[in-house]
Order: C-alpha cells, then structure tokens, then sequence
C-alpha cells in the first residue's frame, strides 16, 4: 500500500473530494481513506500525534511508501506562498543538547537529520513542475514570534527554509521501519515581523493550499 499521510483535514479535504475514497473506521485518532493501493490518512497535529498515527498504520498495513503531503511556513522571501516544495532534509527545530556532544536538532541516540527517499525525489521531479527542495525545521510550535524566529536562524545559521509541526517525525518513524517516505509541502504562510501574522496568511492560504496537495496527489495516483 501507498500511504499519503497529512496532519489536517483541510490540506486532504480537495483531494477527498475528488477522490471520493471510502472511509475506513477504524481509529478513534486517525481519519483514514481508502482508494485501491492507497490509503490517506490525517494523524492531527502534533510530533507525537504524527508519530503515533504513522507507527498504528506501519503495524496495521503493508506499507510500502509514505507521502506526507501539506502546509508548511517559510523563514525565506525566496520560498514564497503556494509554493511546491520537495523536502530534501528535516530537523527537529527546538532540540537542543550539545551540551552532551550531540548536533543541534539531534535528538540523543538518533541520526543528526532526516533526508526523503532519493528515488522518491527523482520520481516527484518528473511529476511537479520546476519544485524547489527544501530544508524542514518541525517542533510542537507555530512559529508566529519574534523569539521562534530568530532561534531557528540563529541556532542553524540560516539552513532551514520552513517549518511545521509534524514532519520530522513521520521522517524518524518512517526511517525506524526502514520505509521510503517523502515530503511534499506546500508554502502556507511567511512570518514577516512588520506584516500580516503568519497565522493569518496560513487561514487565508489553507484553502489553496488544498487544491495544490489535490493536483500534486493525482499525479503519483496516475501510475
């Protein structure tokens, strides 16, 4: 099976729409569809929501591969709104202990950050027009403050282009089970300290962002 796994109903609410898939009833915490080999699944949001649903599905399905397909916020003028990205590696923004000899954004134990499936990522070259790669940042904070901001820019000297709140995690979980996974996001909000709140651009956005995840989507279902 094919898995496309987002963290909210409305960046899968175009595609379901379309796809009319059938609702599997099965969780009490995931939203999960199905359309032939592929299910569709909404984890809510959240690292520990993301690696909770992600982990149930592994151990339910025969996963095969693993589309975390949605919105993103961008630290960069250069990634700007509706844009498709293709995430080519992921941190954990807000994890911290170099103190004990490990990288910033590693968490102890594991690898110092997560890449997608480099077959995966020539595979969505072909598929999205002109997509630009980028580097995640995820934490269990919307980034909206000065302060965030300024931790990520600072602490990673400038490497990470975007945030959100779940994808790293489905990277950790996805590279545990040794399963290809890619992730495809699109650009939602910017945070601009003398402008619009992110969270404002991420309402006003979301609906079209939808749409994008819909058309990037049919593209993989079409082999």
């Amino acid at each position: 099976m094919n898995l496309v796994i987002s963290a909210m109903e409305a960046e899968l609410a175009s595609t379901i729409t379309a796809l009319q898939p059938t609702e599997i009833i099965k969780y009490d915490n995931i939203k999960l569809y199905q359309k032939g080999t592929w299910l569709f699944a909404i984890s809510k949001i959240g690292l520990v929501n993301a690696a909770m649903s992600l982990t149930a599905l592994i151990n339910d399905y025969a996963i095969k591969t693993i589309y975390n397909v949605g919105t993103v916020g961008s630290l960069k003028k250069t990634m700007p709104l509706l844009t498709i990205l293709l995430i080519s590696e992921a941190y954990y923004t807000f994890a911290d202990t170099q103190a004990f000899g490990y990288a910033i954004g590693q968490i102890p134990g594991e690898v110092s950050s997560y890449q997608s499936d480099q077959t995966l990522l020539t595979l969505a070259k072909t598929k999205i027009l002109d997509p630009q790669q980028a580097v995640l940042g995820s934490s269990d904070i919307f980034i909206d403050k000065a302060e965030y901001f300024n931790h990520i820019k600072t602490k990673f000297k400038d490497k990470i282009d975007v945030v959100d709140m779940e994808g790293v995690a489905f990277f950790q979980v996805a590279a545990k089970h040794h399963l290809p996974m890619i992730s495809i996001k699109i650009v939602s909000d910017y945070l601009e300290l003398n402008g619009d709140s992110a969270n404002s651009q991420f309402e006003k956005n979301l609906p079209y962002a939808s749409l994008l995840i819909r058309d990037v989507i049919m593209k993989f279902l079409k082999d």
